[in-house]
């Protein structure tokens, strides 16, 4: 009768050290992450990237809608040297007749220290991808990801602009977006999303007068 708790037993810690080496393989374990908002006017965007901004482009026309969130990942490569990369979130809605085009090629980061890094890798879910098409009607999600310079921190930074040229139709025109770092986002469970809503720098979440400005979380 005792063999049998103790067998359970064995396969339990069997399965948690399964668990802890696939968690070591992905390096979910050591990953960090640091979140920013857009400046100027921005919207909600869930608990993975707290804070969006939207473009009507080209400007002065409301043909292509596009979304831009960012966040900051803190982690070390096999080598146990720590690296930060800079994930940017486009979402893309071409309501327009002609096809909009970017080229992560010919995007740059500057931070602010005035370092510039040119060139993006470009993401489709799980996928790299090189240049974004999106055809008249379409609408697609796609991720930008930056490495920093090697003696930048994301600690340390404050704030990032983001420039990134775009084509619609036959001109191509650039915006730039700067992104400040978020200090008071709560951070969260992967297994729990709860709301994030940004408040008023004046007042807390319920009426009561603060300082300082950032997000709190809602249910």
């Amino acid at each position: 009768m005792d063999g049998a708790p103790r067998d359970r037993r064995r396969r339990a810690a069997g399965l948690l050290v399964m668990l802890a080496a696939a968690l070591a393989a992905t390096g979910c374990s050591s990953a960090r992450y640091t979140y920013f908002r857009p400046a100027g006017e921005y919207q909600a965007a869930g608990a993975s990237w707290v804070a969006k901004r939207t473009y009507d482009l080209p400007p002065g026309t409301r043909e292509v809608k596009v979304h831009v969130a960012a966040r900051g990942r803190s982690q070390e490569n096999e080598r146990g040297v720590a690296y930060d990369t800079l994930h940017v979130r486009l979402e893309i809605e071409n309501g327009g007749q002609a096809a909009f085009t970017l080229d992560p090629a010919a995007v740059k980061l500057l931070d602010d220290e005035g370092r510039v890094v040119e060139g993006a890798e470009a993401y489709a879910g799980r996928n790299r991808t090189g240049t974004i098409t999106i055809a008249a009607g379409a609408s697609a999600v796609y991720e930008l990801v930056l490495d920093l310079p090697a003696d930048a921190r994301l600690q340390d930074i404050g704030s990032l602009r983001l420039a990134w040229p775009y084509r619609y139709g036959d001109k191509t025109q650039e915006v730039t977006t700067k992104f400040i770092k978020i200090d008071q986002v709560n951070y969260y469970y992967p297994d729990y999303h709860p709301a994030y809503y940004h408040y008023d720098p004046r007042y807390g979440p319920w009426g009561r007068r603060r300082f300082g400005s950032g997000y709190y979380r809602g249910w």
